[in-house]
Formats: structure tokens, sequence, C-alpha cells
């Protein structure tokens, strides 16, 4: 299975960072490309889009490391950067697996697979330049080297458990953080829960306790660029958190909504419920219903993230193939009912018809994505009315740094709305507390240039 997705998603690999979410593409991989020139600093990750000295860290940039290594062998940014991301989705599928393979039989755990891995969203999202898949690759991770290591008691299991633990929590706090929980509902074959055992309590207590000292970290850092007040700790987590009343705007979930269709094949309505009835039934029920209770639990947490950002699904993607996985065991259980037989021919028809129905949203990868052009015309407008050691201030586009990147330039991007990310008025981020005039009177930057959303750039004078 992972074979046949190497190679569907192998002609994609040479496309640019632009087919989907170039915001955050680019993003990791700018740092990326900096560490491959500079050298690594885990510590202070340089991104340069928001002004001097240029080091805005939020997760730990091993995912950036690992795409600097690649580049160091001599491939170009973004074809490294897109391996990276297709390596670290195969490890998050290969653990998905393993951790299935802990839950049911091995013919259910092939299909919990099939569903992680053959699915629109993954098709478009396993081999990006996101962090997503390190972290769930960390999260999945922990959670099978914990099981082991409560059923079987080798330190190597527990060393490997917290390392992984680390790993989901410092590459992506939002994901990796959830992925802990479910461990304290393990019950081994001593009678003995998770929560009754120091040992789990101190795999749970460190993650958390490094994620939190990483954060706190980071945010110092991020304090000595003036412009990036707005990604703050208190700024970030009230924007992730969104408003009460946000969950219950239908707009809020259309995202979602799409995002879930995507993952388990228009079958959501199904294999909800029968995941839930296996779930009852296994030996781990509360671990498993635990596990299942964080495709709810993450989104309706974290409004804002699931609302807006469709790739934020991927941290959810394992519970609903192990879902998927649950329910086709209960399935073939029950094959000489007759109406079981029919909704399992219906599943598998409507998880083939999502596949096609939803072709506009994942072929995207083939070909030149339509934003490309827009992308380099304002990159090279950037690049040949500046010189490499300027401070650009560009305006028009948010702190967007796809243009640097292909640029290669350094600047400030003006925080503000993104043609490409505006969602909304629920979506949007303080800025009011950021004063651009102020900041932008140093002399270091220079030159201004304003493009508008139809890539039409020119050189403006200073505010």
């Amino acid at each position: 299975m992972l074979a046949i997705y190497c190679l569907g998603v192998l002609p994609s690999l040479g496309q640019s960072l632009v087919e989907t979410h170039a915001h955050r593409q680019t993003q990791t991989a700018y740092t990326a490309v900096l560490y491959a020139e500079d050298g690594i600093d885990l510590l202070r990750p340089p991104l340069p889009i928001l002004g001097p000295p240029g080091f805005i860290p939020q997760e730990f940039p091993l995912f950036q490391a690992a795409g600097a290594v690649v580049m160091r062998l001599g491939l170009p940014p973004d074809l490294s950067m897109r391996l990276v991301g297709l390596g670290t989705f195969l490890l998050a599928a290969w653990f998905v697996f393993l951790l299935a393979r802990r839950l049911m039989g091995p013919t259910a755990s092939l299909i919990a697979l099939g569903a992680f891995v053959f699915n629109p969203h993954a098709w478009v999202y396993g081999r990006t330049s996101l962090i997503e898949y390190l972290a769930v690759a960390g999260g999945v991770g922990f959670l099978y080297f914990a099981i082991r290591w409560m059923d079987g008691g080798r330190a190597a299991d527990w060393i490997a458990s917290a390392a992984l633990g680390v790993l989901g929590i410092l590459v992506k706090i939002t994901t990796g953080g959830f992925f802990l929980l479910p461990a304290l509902l393990w019950r081994s074959s001593s009678g003995r829960w998770g929560f009754q055992r120091m040992s789990v309590w101190a795999l749970v207590g460190v993650s958390i306790a490094i994620g939190f000292a990483w954060s706190a970290y980071a945010q110092g850092v991020r304090e000595e660029t003036p412009a990036s007040l707005f990604l703050s700790m208190s700024n970030q987590l009230a924007w992730f958190f969104g408003l009460a009343s946000q969950r219950l705007e239908l707009s809020t979930w259309r995202v979602p909504l799409v995002a879930v269709l995507a993952l388990t094949g228009f079958g959501v309505a199904l294999w909800g419920p029968l995941a839930v009835a296996r779930a009852r039934s296994a030996r781990q029920s509360l671990f498993v219903l635990a596990l299942l209770g964080l495709v709810l639990l993450m989104p309706l947490i974290l409004i804002n993230l699931y609302a807006i950002h469709d790739y934020y699904w991927a941290a959810v993607a394992p519970m609903i193939a192990i879902g998927v996985g649950l329910g086709s065991e209960w399935l073939a259980e029950r094959l000489n009912r007759r109406w079981v037989r029919r909704a399992t021919v219906g599943l598998a028809g409507a998880w083939i018809a999502t596949i096609v129905g939803m072709a506009p949203t994942w072929t995207i990868i083939y070909g030149t994505p339509t934003e490309e052009a827009d992308a380099m015309r304002i990159a090279t407008f950037i690049q040949e009315h500046s010189e490499p050691d300027d401070w650009v201030v560009l305006e028009g586009w948010g702190w967007n740094p796809t243009f640097f990147y292909y640029a290669d330039r350094r600047g400030l991007a003006v925080p503000g709305p993104d043609p490409n990310l505006d969602p909304g008025e629920f979506g949007r981020q303080d800025i009011s507390e950021i004063d651009i005039e102020r900041i932008t009177s140093d002399p270091v930057f220079g030159p201004f240039i304003t493009c508008d959303h139809q890539a039409n750039c020119t050189v403006t004078e200073p505010r």
C-alpha cells in the first residue's frame, strides 16, 4: 500500500510549493533553505519575513533541519521538502498500522492502513512541505510504544515512547499534546490502568513539560521581532480556541465537513456508529473510545485551526482510519446478515465515489498550480527591484513568506489579510497592536513594494 502511494504521488514531487497552503509550506521551506546555507541552529530558527533580527520560532524545527540535510545532498529545495514530507507521512502510516494491530485483527488493520493512505486528503498533504505528519508520527508512535511498555515492561519501549512523545509535542503541541491522553486508559494484562502507573504519568508529564518549555522559550525569541507581536502566546491561544459562538455558526463547519467526508469516504454516518459499537465490545474499550473521541475533541477545542486550515485534519486522520478498521471488523463478524453485506458494498462504493467525486481537490498535485504564475511574478518583481542584503517591505498579501522564499530575499511582509487565507471575521488574528509605521521608519527597511491580488506590483514610498 505504501509503495502504491509513493508511485501515485511520485509525479508531483517536483511541483512548486504553492498548490495548497503556500503560506505554510514556504514558511517551513524558507527556514530549511537558510539552514542549508548557514548551518542548523535548532534554538533560533531563521524566518526573516517580519523584519530583523529574523528569528520567529514556533514549532521545534526538526522537520526543517531534515529538509536542510536533504538539500545539502544536492537536491532542489522544493523537492527536498516534499521528500521529507513524504517520509514523515510514510512513518506516520506505519505507526498507524502498528497501533491498529494492537487493537484489531490483521485484515482490519490493513483496512485501517488503506483508509489512512487512500483518501483525497492524504493524497494531497502526504507529500507537502508541512510538519503535520511528523507530529502525527510522534503521537501515534508514542501510543504504540507506551502500550508495549505497559504490556511487556521492556525499558526500550518506555524510552522509545518517551522520545516519540517529546517529538510529537515539540513538532506541534496542538497535535502531539492530545495523543498523550489515551495512554492513561490502557489496561495491561496485569489489570493495571495507565493512570495507575507512575511510569506512564512520567511519559505524559515529561512530554508536556518539554512542550511548554519550548513554547515559552520560543515566545521569548519571537518578542525580539517587533512585527511579530501578534504571534504572542496569549494572542495565539485566544485565536486557537476562538469564540464559543463560532461553534454554533454553520459556516464554521464547512471545512471540517469536507475534510471528514474526504477522510471517511462519504461514509461517516455509518463508520462512526460502527466503530463505536466495535470499540464498546473490545478488550480495551475505554482506550479505543478515548482514541475515537479525539476526532471530536480536537476540532471542538481548537476551532479556528480546524475550521480554517484543512491540513490540520491530518492530526485526527489516524483515529478516523482506525475507526474505519474497527467498523470493518464489526461488519466482517456479521457478514451472514443481508443488510450487513449490503452496507459493506455500499461503504466500499461510497469510498470509490468519494475519490472520483473529489478528484478536483486531489488532482491539483499534478501539473502546474494555477497560483504559480502570480507567485513567481511577485517574487520576480521583488528580486528585480531589490538587492540581496535589503530588508524588503511587502504589503498586500499579509505575512505570506511565499514571495520572499522564491525571490531569495528577506524582509517584512506586512501582517494583514491574505487573499488566500482570509476566512472571514471569525478567523482573523488581532494585529491592532503592531505599529507598522514606527517599525518601518527604521532606515534598515527598503525598498517598499505593494502588490495587489492580481499580482500587479509597484515600488512605493514609505508610509
